[in-house]
C-alpha cells in the first residue's frame, strides 16, 4: 500500500527540513542510487515579483542534505528543471538562490532548456501521441525525486507532484497539447519516469494562482513513495476530491497509483483532519475567466467552446490570461480596474460583441472563430486550429521571450489601428498575454522593470550560448520505454 507521511514544519530551517525528510525516507525504506535527480518546481522566481511561486531554496537544501546522508549507492546527484513562460531557467534558479545550495551539496545543475532532447515512446491507452521528447538528463536519470511546491493552479486546480512534470519538457515541446487536453498530457509525461521519492514543500503554500500565488502558512512537509497517492492526499488537504482533478484521475486510472484515500497509508505527526484544518481558507481558482473578470474589471470576456467535446479550454489560452493579469498586477496592483477596456474572445463564439468607441476586440487562439457584426462592421474570424495528428513534435520551433516580444511588435505594426485583432497560437502563452494587456490595456509593462532587465539580459545571453555549445539536434531515434 502506498504511504504518505505528514510532518509539521512551520519554518524554512534547512537542518530541520533535512532531519524531517530523512526520517521519512528511513520510515519508507528509501535510499537513492545511481544517477539521482531532484526536480523542484521553479516555474519562475524573483524575490520581489515572484517570491512564492517556487520550491524554496531552504527546502531544496534540506532535501539534498537528506539524500547526501543516504547516498552510498549514488553515482551522481543532479538538480534539473525547465522554468516557465519561456525565460531562461538560469534566471529563475539564480533568483531562487539554488546555485549556492546545489554547490554546497556537491550536486550538478541540469538546465533542460540548454541540453539535447531525446524521443521516448508512449504506450498507455488514451495517450495523446505515440512519442514525446524529453531532456537527455531526464532520460539518463535512474532515481527520480519530485519536489514540488504546494500550490493552486488556474489551469489544473492544483499543482503538486504530477503537474510538476510539465517542467520536464523544453518550450517547443511543452506547449504542444497544452490545451483542453493538458490533463492527459500530464499523465503521458508521467509514463516517462516515476519518482521514487515525493517531497512536497507545503511550509508556505501558494494559493489562488501558480505564478503569482498568495502565501499561505500551511506548515507541512508531505513525503510519499507514490506520486499519485501523494497528490491524492495533497488534494484532500486543499479541500478537493482527487477525482475532481483530471490529471490525477487519469494517471490513477492508468494504474500508477490509487485514487481513494482508503488505499493510502497516511502517517506522521499531523493527521489528515488536522492538515485539512491547517488548510482552511486556502484559495483555489475554480471559476472560468469570464466569471472572474466580467462586471468585475475592465475586461469583457466572451467564451465559446474549444474543439472536440469540451466546453472550456482549462489548459490553454483562458488560464494564460488569468496568470498574465496576475503578473501585470505585480507592478500595477489595480491594473484590472485601471486598464483601458478590452474585449477578449475565445473559442467558437456565436453571441453578440458590442464594444464601445475605441475599445479593441481581441480574438485569442487558433480555435477562435466568429462571423457577425462588431461595431457595425461585418467580421469573420477563421478557424485556424490544427488537428493534433498534423503537429509533428520534431519539427516545432522554440520561441523564447525575446522572440515573442519581437513578433508581437511586428504584429502591432501590421495590425496598425485595426479595431479587431487576432492573436494566433495554441495556446497563446502567458508572455504574449502580458504583452497584450500592458500594450492595448495601457498598463505598466513588467518586462520593462529596470530592476530585472540587466539580470535577465545576462542570463539570457549565457543560456543561449550554452544551448548553442551543448545542444545537438533532436534525436529521431526512438528509445524504448524504461521499465521499473
Amino acid at each position: 500500500m502506498p504511504r504518505v507521511i505528514l510532518r509539521r514544519c512551520d519554518d524554512y530551517e534547512p537542518d530541520r527540513i533535512k532531519h524531517l525528510i530523512g526520517e521519512c525516507m528511513d520510515e519508507l525504506g528509501l535510499r537513492p542510487q545511481g544517477i539521482t535527480m531532484v526536480k523542484p518546481n521553479c516555474v519562475i522566481a524573483h524575490p520581489t515579483f515572484f517570491p512564492h511561486a517556487f520550491t524554496r531554496s531552504e527546502f531544496l537544501d534540506g532535501l539534498l542534505g537528506a539524500l547526501r546522508e543516504r547516498d552510498d549507492a549514488v553515482s551522481d546527484l543532479w538538480v534539473g528543471e525547465r522554468c516557465g513562460i519561456t525565460i531562461p531557467t538560469r534566471f529563475s534558479f539564480s533568483n531562487a538562490l539554488y546555485p549556492k545550495v546545489i554547490r554546497r551539496h556537491g550536486a550538478k545543475t541540469k538546465y533542460f532548456d540548454e541540453m539535447s532532447q531525446v524521443q521516448r515512446n508512449l504506450f498507455s491507452e488514451g495517450r495523446l501521441r505515440d512519442y514525446i521528447f524529453i531532456p537527455e538528463a531526464v532520460d539518463a536519470c535512474e532515481w527520480f525525486v519530485d519536489a514540488p511546491k504546494f500550490k493552486a493552479h488556474p489551469w489544473t486546480k492544483v499543482t503538486f507532484n504530477l503537474k510538476n512534470y510539465i517542467g520536464i519538457q523544453d518550450d517547443e515541446h511543452r506547449l504542444i497539447d497544452h490545451d483542453h487536453h493538458l490533463h492527459t498530457k500530464i499523465a503521458d509525461l508521467f509514463e516517462v519516469i516515476q519518482p521514487k521519492l515525493c517531497a512536497v514543500d507545503g511550509i508556505t503554500a501558494g494559493a489562488k494562482t501558480m505564478l503569482t500565488p498568495r502565501p499561505f502558512p500551511l506548515g507541512l512537509i508531505i513525503v510519499g513513495d507514490n506520486a499519485v497517492a501523494t497528490d491524492v492526499v495533497c488534494t484532500a488537504i486543499a479541500g478537493l476530491s482527487a477525482s475532481e482533478v483530471d490529471h490525477i484521475r487519469i494517471t490513477a486510472e492508468r494504474g500508477w497509483g490509487p485514487l481513494s484515500l482508503d488505499e493510502i497509508q497516511i502517517s506522521g505527526d499531523v493527521d489528515l483532519e488536522e492538515a485539512k484544518h491547517r488548510a482552511k481558507g486556502f484559495e483555489l481558482t475554480l471559476d472560468k475567466v469570464d466569471k472572474i473578470y466580467n462586471n468585475k474589471s475592465k475586461l469583457q470576456v466572451y467564451m465559446g467552446p474549444p474543439p472536440d467535446t469540451y466546453d472550456y479550454c482549462w489548459g490553454g489560452c483562458p488560464g494564460a490570461l488569468d496568470e498574465a493579469i496576475g503578473i501585470v498586477e505585480r507592478v500595477q496592483p489595480e491594473a484590472r480596474n485601471e486598464m483601458k477596456p478590452l474585449h477578449i474572445v475565445y473559442g467558437d463564439y456565436k453571441g453578440e460583441i458590442e464594444p464601445k468607441a475605441d475599445e479593441k476586440v481581441i480574438f485569442i487562439g487558433d480555435c477562435a472563430r466568429y462571423k457577425g457584426k462588431i461595431a457595425g462592421q461585418e467580421t469573420e474570424i477563421p478557424f485556424l486550429y490544427k488537428e493534433r495528428g498534423t503537429i509533428s513534435p520534431e519539427r516545432v520551433k522554440p520561441a523564447d521571450i525575446v522572440k515573442k516580444i519581437v513578433l508581437y511588435l511586428w504584429y502591432k505594426i501590421v495590425s496598425g489601428r485595426k479595431r479587431v485583432w487576432r492573436m494566433q497560437g495554441c495556446p497563446v502563452s502567458v508572455a504574449e498575454n502580458v504583452l497584450l494587456i500592458s500594450d492595448l490595456g495601457k498598463t505598466k509593462n513588467p518586462y520593462l522593470k529596470p530592476s530585472i532587465g540587466l539580470q535577465f539580459i545576462w542570463f539570457y545571453c549565457v543560456s543561449k550560448l550554452m544551448r548553442l555549445l551543448f545542444r545537438r539536434n533532436v534525436s529521431e531515434k526512438s528509445i524504448v520505454k524504461r521499465t521499473g
